[in-house]
């Protein structure tokens, strides 16, 4: 996983394919003046969103250090808070356990900052719900980051009371909300907004992926991604293996 901070963070943009010509661009793209937002450590706009350890469960490096906190917005990059120098690990595997609280109320505070900047049209990283920083190891796609939102708790109640894969079931969280309330506002300052779906892979904590681990071949869910050995009850190794997205096992491949 490590590789995938350094290596792929942001190339999950849509690529040019051999049949695609330029002109096949929408003629608001041709003038765009874009900034790229990556949520979490843009703004923190609402600091009783802030992620708590059980916010990050499931996610890479898959615990969550003694004494955890917060790191505060002016942070010096560099210098360790006492839980890091704890841990004596390498600063770039401590720096991805990092939370700084970004949000989307960050976002809306900034959009006059934005625009003033001549900026018309801005380029979300991944925002759907996941335990990660970086929003690519998705746990679901039909709700956003619940840690975006105003009411974390609160969305996640409303997770608790649906069925993932039973779109009728499904509510509004007060994340997917705010987040219609930014699309508004961007839209009434006369500039676009795109967002980084990575459509292709979902995370390990991901309802189906959890239903394949639990069930194995008798799940539902089991023909979504591709899975290479299913493990044998009968032994007490654990041979479960599966295609992950550019060979990251944390990055489950939907087929």
């Amino acid at each position: 996983m490590k590789k995938f901070f350094t290596t792929f963070l942001f190339i999950s943009v849509p690529f040019l394919t051999a049949q695609t010509k330029f002109n096949d661009a929408p003629s608001w793209a041709k003038q765009a003046i874009w900034y790229q937002i990556f949520p979490e450590r843009f703004y923190n706009g609402d600091k009783s969103n802030d992620p708590a350890p059980k916010d990050m469960e499931g996610a890479w490096p898959f615990y969550v250090p003694d004494g955890w906190t917060i790191t505060p917005w002016t942070h010096d990059w560099y210098k360790l808070q006492p839980y890091e120098k704890a841990l004596g690990k390498n600063f770039y595997d401590i720096v991805n356990i990092r939370r700084y609280g970004g949000d989307f109320q960050g976002v809306l505070n900034k959009l006059d900052y934005l625009k003033k900047l001549g900026i018309n049209a801005i380029y979300l990283n991944p925002i759907f719900e996941s335990p990660s920083l970086h929003k690519y190891d998705a746990t679901m796609y039909h709700h956003v980051e619940n840690n975006f939102g105003p009411d974390p708790d609160g969305d996640r109640k409303l997770w608790a009371e649906e069925i993932p894969d039973d779109s009728k079931t499904w509510k509004w969280t007060s994340a997917d909300k705010l987040f219609l309330k930014l699309i508004n506002e961007v839209h009434k300052r006369g500039m676009k907004i795109i967002l980084d779906g990575v459509w292709n892979h979902m995370g390990l904590t991901s309802w189906a992926f959890q239903d394949i681990k639990k069930n194995q071949q008798n799940s539902k869910f089991k023909d979504w991604f591709t899975i290479k050995k299913w493990d044998d009850p009968s032994t007490k190794e654990n041979e479960f293996d599966l295609q992950g997205w550019v060979g990251i096992k944390d990055l489950p491949e939907i087929r």
